[in-house]
């Protein structure tokens, strides 16, 4: 494998909405990116349309990729290959999205969690650039978080810290426990907007005064700060990362945020402060992640 500084890697990130593609030039961000809807993706031969849109992309940057970097927002198995859940983008699942894509393009090509990629970036060049022992979590369409250890990321068994994913207990026992991104997600403020006839994006400036929906608010942040502690509390780190584009909202109570947390952790009022910090790179966190993506770690 080339170095990291001597090649062109593609990056796309792949979500529910969108895919955007940037590029890694000679160990640097090359500037250019683009987003393309994701609806391509849904419409049949799935891999061979994002490989399209790497090569248009590619060819509009006037670049040409050494290997390519994608990210998915699920569950990847343990091969780095298989999309075992993507609950955004369905069409995905069951996909050995490297494989079918490395055929398509004729390179190499890493598969990734989308929060992985954004924690390394912010780690190269963000928030928490030179840490380690950092929990990120991202508040997005649904809920993602990993961690950084000294040793490199943690992978568990395959796919750790799928926290949107983890069971909220129901008292009818013939009914399956919901996940806590049904309380806590992008999707759940997508609905309440819904409800009440408001732009997502002015949910928050909306509620002054709005006495039930500034409750159901309260709600979402509640469940979203006991998501971030239960994490927090698992894995004791020293720096919370928090991202997303729920996070990014005109109007989010991030200090209220920050409260609720260290009032959700055990002994909190003991217990040193935690550093909780912003994720400052966007999505461009995970151009910046790929030149780490592949070569912290042998995926076989």
């Amino acid at each position: 494998m080339r170095r990291a500084a001597d090649e062109t890697i593609a990056v796309a990130e792949i979500g529910g909405t969108s895919v955007k593609i940037g590029f890694v030039h000679l160990g640097h961000p090359s500037g250019f990116t683009r987003t393309w809807p994701t609806t391509g993706l849904r419409q049949g031969a799935t891999v061979a349309h994002l490989a399209a849109l790497l090569r248009s992309t590619a060819d509009e940057a006037g670049l040409k990729p050494d290997r390519v970097v994608a990210t998915v927002p699920g569950f990847i198995g343990r091969d780095f290959d298989t999309v075992l859940h993507a609950a955004n983008v369905p069409e995905l699942e069951g996909i050995k999205l490297a494989s079918e894509l490395t055929a398509e393009l004729g390179l190499p090509v890493r598969l990734e969690r989308d929060v992985v990629l954004q924690l390394l970036g912010e780690s190269v060049a963000g928030a928490v650039k030179g840490e380690s022992e950092v929990l990120a979590v991202y508040l997005g369409t649904g809920i993602g978080a990993a961690y950084l250890g000294k040793a490199g990321i943690f992978r568990g068994g395959g796919w750790a810290l799928e926290i949107g994913h983890m069971p909220v207990y129901r008292s009818r026992l013939t009914d399956a426990p919901q996940r806590i991104e049904a309380y806590a997600s992008g999707a759940t403020l997508a609905d309440l907007a819904a409800r009440h006839g408001i732009a997502v994006a002015d949910l928050f400036q909306a509620s002054a005064g709005v006495m039930q929906l500034a409750e159901a608010l309260d709600d979402i942040l509640w469940h979203q700060a006991v998501t971030i502690a239960s994490a927090a509390t698992l894995f004791s780190p020293r720096i919370i990362l928090l991202g997303g584009g729920v996070i990014e909202m005109s109007g989010y109570p991030r200090a209220l945020l920050k409260q609720r947390i260290a009032r959700c952790l055990p002994c909190s009022e003991r217990m040193p402060a935690l550093d909780i910090r912003w994720a400052s790179l966007g999505w461009q966190a995970a151009i910046h992640g790929a030149v780490l993506a592949g070569h912290d770690e042998d995926p076989h």
